[in-house]
């Protein structure tokens, strides 16, 4: 009797819609159990089918499909197969962009009337529209008008569908809560405005403009400072001057009811100061250049917010706020020597009072010349003649009125005038070789300081006897690095034991014999660029002269600047237009002769180093700084941001008007977002929890789950403020503790070490790092990191691979799975993988090294043209190859990667 085993096999399978592709559903094969000798068949209900255990299919057309999974598990026994199959339906839909949202708005006359008014995009006429009001009544306008019959708590849905001819391909759907109130006893809106007192600006007198109160209502105040008031309209006088909360606040008790009604309004005020300014300064000299002087504002009382305003006297000024340094405390450089007429203005900001607070002072200072002189002089021995050395005046600055005195050490002297040339360049002749101590002192004879400008310098003089030696040098720069330069000692005649001394104009020096080729021809490592003097001193350690025959030679050398500076710019709008920019270069250059290159993403570009530019329309632009570095057109930095040119501000009672968002990994924090955005508004938050925000865009989280009412309050001024509110229903986070993700593979049956990878999560994975490893290898390789969803990689070598996925899951969930996969054979056939894929701006290639070797990249679109290229030196291990697409087209590419002996290809989409 043959006893057959129980077909214990389960069928099941799960699918997921592409984000990037709605066309191609990816299906997960839940059987059990499953092993590598089953036979499993996908039917996917178009004509097509698949033998893969987890199947990705693209359909060609959105519809309602059957799909069927079949498993036949395969024995060597002569008993009846088990086959077991399950069939689901399921809807391929058309790219969804779809976004429901919508806003309730309660009539000021009658709480119970509410006007919806639809924000969902995009939106088109053929769209179909369902509201439901929640009390059983519904709507198909595109912004309806409802009126309850009595107060509650209702929940409102908007449903939406768009349609494909006749076919439903998108239908996405929002319900919010929409709280209506009695018309009849909570209807009080509290408003007030406020004025400053002309002689007092710490004088403050309210105005409440609430309406639909009663008599019986209860009033109180709080005027930020710490005190209160119950009166109607009330005058505050405030100790000192700044900014403060005032908040209205109006209660109701109503008959029958234990809860009274309450209604409160804050707005944000700004108190001025007295005009008792009191304007000072100071001025001081640089001692070592007293044409360059230091001014101090020492005005009182002074803030960061005052306008600062400085003429010196010679046609030029300064102007800007306190805050700046080099406004408040401004270090000027004059031409000339003088008397100059300075005066200091300055305009207190923070000044309400029926006149500006403007006060100056002026004060003449008397501006000396300076004495600059620096005495220098050279030295040059007659080549046929040694003791008879001739000297050159090279003092600056000089003048034929300078008083010259030579001492030459010798106990003989000159003195003179730099006019007569035989005093300013004298030649002198040595009686006998030696060292000799040589001064020179210069008085100028033209000069507006009250003290003599008289220097002298000393310097030692070696006189020789006779010396055949010529000392030479050439100099090269590293082709890859400009700060690296070696130097050849060319000096004949030149001997092994001769001592030689480079001294390389950075402080550094080296010193040894000839024979030490580190010496004799050394190579020197600049730390920034810039002109050195470079000087060779070589003496002959075989000479028989009664002194050492010992001569140098000293060159100026240029070392060039490397190319690594940081491109970086800022922005702001002007306050009157909001359509013109003021971009400010901040890019610290190596070298003055930079060339700044400005593109405003608007099709307009300017080369001056700052840009004004102004917008024809508002909107999102990306604007780019590119900086060419003078001398070297090789070197190349640029930096773009993106910029925002808002719309023109619209009328006060929709500046209040706000969106919000949920954080997608934290259900209990969002982020609030104004319609309208600009800085000369002022914003205050309530977050219905007591707490708030005066941010323009505020991120809050709430403690608790719960439904709250978060307002935002906007005041542009004392005649402009509104409030707009919505309910908020704060979920619960989710619990990370209990939730795990791990992963499936696939390989490519005609390429064995080309792998597919399926993440799985207890929670909706929002974001995938996989870590290839590389284990028990000769050769040291620095992991694979993959940032992308669900990848395919091309393993390029036999061995054991550590696969470790991290994931990002909703709520913010971060867990990570590991595991070992095997590669046994490797193909031929040689493909890479890109990623991200599709890409917008950089798309990146890894690349697997034995020894290093140079990378070469080509990019060729579709019709097998070549669009960009890009070469690197490539290292032992793997190497990654960024490739910046952002200005092609969007279509469908190939990329040619050749290294070594190998020419491989990958493939991307641009959006």
């Amino acid at each position: 009797m043959t006893i057959t085993a129980p077909c214990n096999l389960v069928v099941d399978f799960s699918w997921s819609t592409s984000t990037t592709v709605p066309l191609t559903i990816n299906f997960q094969n839940l059987s059990v159990p499953l092993s590598a000798t089953d036979s499993i068949t996908w039917n996917f209900g178009d004509g097509t089918s698949s033998h893969d255990v987890n199947a990705m299919h693209t359909y060609a057309t959105a519809g309602t499909y059957n799909v069927c999974l079949i498993v036949k598990k395969n024995t060597n026994t002569t008993a009846a197969p088990c086959i077991k199959y399950i069939c689901k339906t399921i809807i391929v839909q058309q790219s969804c962009n779809l976004v429901v949202d919508f806003s309730s708005t309660a009539t000021a006359t009658n709480p119970l009337r509410i006007e919806f008014t639809n924000l969902s995009t995009p939106l088109s006429n053929s769209d179909s529209i369902r509201w439901t009001f929640g009390d059983g009544h519904s709507s198909n306008q595109v912004n309806p008008v409802h009126i309850y019959n009595a107060p509650g708590i209702y929940t409102v849905c908007l449903r939406i569908i768009k349609y494909n001819g006749s076919v439903a391909h998108c239908i996405r759907e929002i319900c919010k809560t929409v709280v209506v109130t009695n018309p009849n006893t909570c209807n009080m809106v509290p408003n007030f405005t406020w004025t400053a007192s002309a002689a007092n600006p710490l004088r403050i007198e309210f105005h409440n403009t609430s309406t639909n109160t009663a008599l019986t209502d209860s009033i109180r105040w709080t005027f930020g400072d710490g005190s209160t008031s119950n009166e109607m309209n009330p005058v505050h006088t405030y100790n000192v001057a700044g900014t403060y909360t005032v908040c209205l606040r109006i209660i109701r008790h109503i008959p029958g009811t234990t809860a009274p009604c309450i209604k409160e309004i804050c707005k944000t005020i700004v108190v001025m100061h007295p005009c008792n300014l009191v304007i000072n300064f100071t001025s001081q000299p640089n001692p070592n250049n007293p044409l360059q002087v230091t001014f101090t504002n020492t005005s009182t009382p002074i803030n960061a917010s005052d306008s600062v305003r400085w003429t010196f006297g010679d046609g030029t000024s300064v102007t800007g706020l306190q805050s700046d340094p080099n406004v408040a405390n401004p270090t000027h450089n004059y031409t000339s020597a003088g008397n100059y007429v300075v005066c200091l203005r300055i305009k207190k900001n923070n000044n309400t009072t029926p006149i500006a607070c403007v006060m100056h002072k002026c004060e003449t200072i008397v501006v000396h010349a300076p004495c600059n002189l620096v005495v220098n002089f050279t030295s040059q021995p007659n080549p046929n003649n040694p003791l008879q050395v001739t000297y050159t005046n090279t003092s600056t600055p000089s003048h034929a009125t300078d008083s010259l005195k030579w001492t030459f050490g010798d106990g003989t002297s000159l003195s003179g005038v730099q006019g007569d040339p035989n005093v300013a360049n004298p030649t002198h002749n040595y009686a006998n070789t030696g060292t000799y101590t040589v001064c020179l002192i210069v008085k100028k004879n033209i000069n507006t300081t009250p003290v003599a400008c008289i220097r002298d310098k000393c310097a030692p003089i070696v006189v020789h006897a006779p010396c055949s030696l010529i000392v030479n040098f050439t100099s090269q720069a590293a082709p890859n690095n400009p700060l690296q330069v070696k130097f050849t000692n060319t000096s004949t005649p030149i001997n092994a034991s001769d001592s030689v001394r480079w001294t390389f104009g950075d402080g550094t020096s080296i010193s040894g014999l000839q024979s030490d080729p580190n010496v004799a021809n050394p190579t020197h490592n600049y730390t920034s660029a810039g002109n050195y003097v470079v000087c060779l001193r070589i003496k002959k350690n075989n000479n028989t002269t009664p002194v050492a025959c010992e001569m140098h030679k000293c060159e100026t050398i240029v070392v060039t600047h490397p190319c690594n500076f940081n491109v970086n710019f800022s922005w702001r709008l002007d306050s009157a237009n909001n359509r013109k920019v003021y971009f400010t270069n901040l890019t610290a250059t190596p070298t003055a002769t930079a060339i700044a290159v400005w593109n405003f993403g608007d099709g307009t570009t300017a080369t001056s180093w700052d840009a004004i530019h102004e917008y024809a329309q508002p909107g999102t632009y990306i604007v780019c700084l590119r900086i060419y570095l003078g001398g070297n057109s090789n070197c190349v930095r640029e930096k773009c941001d993106t910029i925002f040119i808002p719309h023109a501000m619209p009328p006060c009672t929709q500046l209040s008007k706000f969106r919000y968002e949920r954080f997608s990994n934290d259900n209990q924090k969002y982020k609030f977002t104004p319609d309208y955005i600009n800085t000369a508004l002022h914003y205050t938050w309530t977050f219905g929890d007591g707490t708030g925000s005066q941010d323009p865009i505020a991120i809050h989280r709430y403690a608790q789950p719960g439904t709250y009412t978060a307002c935002l309050t906007v005041w542009r001024g004392p005649n402009c403020a509104s409030t707009t509110c919505h309910q908020i229903n704060v979920q619960p986070q989710i619990i990370c503790d209990t939730s795990h993700v791990s992963y499936t593979y696939q390989r490519d049956p005609q390429v064995p070490n080309k792998i597919r990878f399926f993440a799985n999560g207890t929670l909706p994975i929002l974001d995938q790092t996989w870590t290839l490893t590389r284990l028990n290898s000769t050769v040291v390789t620095t992991p694979v990191i993959l940032h992308q969803n669900n990848p395919i990689y091309l393993f390029q070598d036999t061995g054991y691979y550590r696969v470790c996925l991290r994931a990002i899951m909703m709520g913010g969930c971060i867990k990570e799975y590991c595991s070992i996969i095997r590669i046994e054979q490797v193909s031929n056939a040689c493909t890479l993988q890109a990623f991200p894929n599709p890409a917008s701006t950089m798309v990146n290639v890894n690349v697997f090294l034995t020894q290093p070797d140079m990378i070469h990249a080509y990019v060729y679109s579709s019709q097998n043209v070549l669009v960009l290229d890009k070469h690197q030196q490539g290292f032992t291990g793997n190497n990654l190859v960024s490739l910046n697409v952002s200005n092609l087209a969007a279509g469908h590419y190939t990329i040619r990667m050749v290294y070594g002996n190998h020419v491989c290809y990958a493939n991307f989409q641009k959006l």
